[in-house]
């Protein structure tokens, strides 16, 4: 493993979720919680809204 693959712990990877279903709802919230920007996709941009108030 070299320097560049470990991160430090205030570095935060930006995660993408397409899908807010159920599943990726709940997946969204937690990566929100640990602090990872995220950002969501979903077919009908209204299942996404609560989760852009959320910090999505």
């Amino acid at each position: 493993m070299t320097d560049n693959a470990l991160e430090s712990p205030t570095t935060s990877t930006p995660l993408t979720l397409l899908g807010t279903g159920d599943m990726g709802t709940a997946l969204a919230r937690a990566w929100l919680c640990a602090g990872h920007p995220v950002t969501v996709w979903n077919r009908t941009p209204a299942r996404a809204e609560p989760l852009a108030a959320e910090g999505a």
